[in-house]
């Protein structure tokens, strides 16, 4: 894989909610379906550092490391004609501080960058994020890292590739996500308030249920990201 963009993702918190099928299905891009987990649709608010970013090789000016908040589903793709599939993602809204970045992400991948104050801390005991008017997650580490059951909720969320675009004309962009298999933490003590229809809009806050099923942290990695191109 030739990658556009590589960095390190680290200290990634995992907020994980159900959401209802029919809203979710009417964001999954053409050549793909809604992914489910037992029968489940699930959204994700992940928060995240970037670090070291590099755009071609070339260290990314001003913007090496930034955190970021995004909300994402899941899809998944089938591969020819077998029964094997491209697990991925499609980003909602992504959230980070600063505003360059956000155009090269919107401009290169067509997503869905927006920008506003986003603060994290992370220590050999807690792990906290802070963005926008009064949302947050807070938490301490309960346990060593350690991998995902096989079939567990943490691995259908954790264990994604590729990132799916929807564009005009029935056309669908998908890029590839290269990392190592991450490392997972169960996190004791959370706090959380994230005002989903200040965030989202009304419409999600309703779809979304309100408790989340699992707060889980994944170490991160080194990263790379290609250029999107057509799905066919």
């Amino acid at each position: 894989m030739k990658s556009f963009m590589k960095a390190r993702w680290e200290d990634l918190v995992m907020v994980n909610y159900r959401v209802d099928k029919e809203w979710a299905e009417r964001f999954v891009p053409t050549g793909c379906e809604l992914d489910l987990y037992e029968g489940n649709a699930y959204v994700s608010v992940v928060a995240f550092k970037f670090c070291k970013t590099k755009i071609m090789g070339i260290p990314m000016p001003l913007y090496r490391e930034f955190n970021e908040i995004n909300l994402r589903i899941y899809v998944k793709k089938k591969i020819n004609s077998t029964e094997k599939t491209d697990r991925g993602v499609v980003f909602i809204k992504e959230i980070i501080p600063h505003k360059l970045p956000a155009l090269v992400a919107n401009m290169v991948f067509k997503e869905n960058f927006h920008v506003m104050p986003v603060i994290a801390s992370c220590d050999d005991e807690m792990v906290s994020y802070a963005w926008g008017e009064g949302n947050f997650v807070d938490a301490k580490f309960s346990t060593e890292l350690g991998a995902w059951d096989v079939g567990s909720e943490e691995e259908f969320i954790g264990d994604n590739f590729f990132a799916y675009k929807e564009m005009p004309k029935n056309k669908t962009l998908v890029f590839e996500i290269e990392h190592r298999n991450w490392k997972l933490r169960n996190l004791k003590e959370v706090k959380i308030n994230i005002d989903l229809e200040a965030l989202y809009g009304e419409d999600w806050a309703k779809a979304i249920e309100p408790e989340p099923t699992s707060v889980f942290y994944l170490d991160g990695s080194e990263v790379g990201v290609t250029l999107p191109k057509t799905l066919t």
